[in-house]
């Protein structure tokens, strides 16, 4: 199996156009963001200081108000712009590329999610219509191009699937698994910018039922990458040492906790 280096991956949460700081997925309260890479709270200006400043390329966007609304409102059209900005102003050496939270339920939702401009989409399992729509993802774009993200709340899986709802995190695990999906996401919700720290017993629970359910003849190891919680560079250190594939943070990025150097000790 090929073994991929440890993933730092900036996190943009988008509602009303604006980032904003996300904290215990209480999307209601969210502000916009203050951070100590920009003054703005714009998605062009911070995607910028993620590349110039931090030399982070891989980014991770979670559109609220889609997920919020069942997709009838979007900020799609600003991912679309960015990309095309990119292009235009051809920076494109290291490319960026973005992985996309839109509230993804169908094979429908995630023709539009690509078509914006996402180069990888993110299928949350608080959105997910059930299994066999995310089986037909998979078909129609491959395992390489979709996440699956376990939105998970008191150690519980959140689903709108009566096959999932309500699982915990491992049984999950083995049911999509069995799917065809690859790449993981544990997303603790009651952590998400608290810089709280990790539940590690969790995440190591997730990592044993993920590697033993992997097939030999996979090209590519199973992964599995961390949102809430991470207080610093030592929570990241752990991760790459126990054998996650990489950590979505936000937090820690804008108030100067992780610095570059931090990131490029760890990667």
């Amino acid at each position: 199996m090929k073994i991929t280096p440890f993933r730092i991956i900036p996190v943009v949460d988008l509602k009303a156009g604006l980032v904003v700081h996300a904290r215990r997925g209480e999307r209601e309260k969210y502000q916009p963001v203050n951070s100590v890479l920009t003054e703005s709270a714009e998605l062009l200006p911070i995607v910028a200081a993620f590349k110039l400043k931090l030399g982070l390329t891989e980014i991770y966007v979670a559109d609220l108000d889609a997920i919020s609304s069942a997709r009838s409102h979007n900020n799609l059209a600003l991912l679309t712009q960015i990309v095309k900005q990119r292009r235009e102003l051809n920076d494109t050496v290291p490319p960026l590329l973005f992985m996309v939270d839109a509230g993804i339920a169908t094979l429908a939702d995630a023709a539009v999610v690509f078509a914006a401009g996402a180069g990888r989409i993110v299928v949350g399992t608080e959105t997910l219509a059930s299994i066999a729509a995310l089986q037909d993802i998979i078909r129609q774009y491959g395992s390489q191009r979709v996440m699956l993200s376990l939105d998970i709340r008191d150690s519980h899986i959140i689903s709108p699937d009566p096959e999932l709802r309500g699982l915990e995190p491992p049984q999950a695990i083995i049911r999509l698994q069995a799917a065809g999906v690859e790449q993981f996401i544990l997303l603790e919700l009651s952590r998400v910018g608290t810089g709280t720290g990790l539940n590690r017993q969790l995440i190591q629970d997730c990592l044993a039922v993920l590697t033993a359910g992997a097939g030999s003849e996979q090209a590519t190891k199973p992964e599995l990458f961390i949102g809430g919680g991470v207080a610093g560079s030592s929570d990241l250190e752990w991760l790459k040492q126990v054998g996650v594939s990489g950590a979505l943070i936000a937090t820690a990025l804008h108030d100067g906790r992780l610095t570059k150097e931090d990131i490029v000790n760890l990667i």
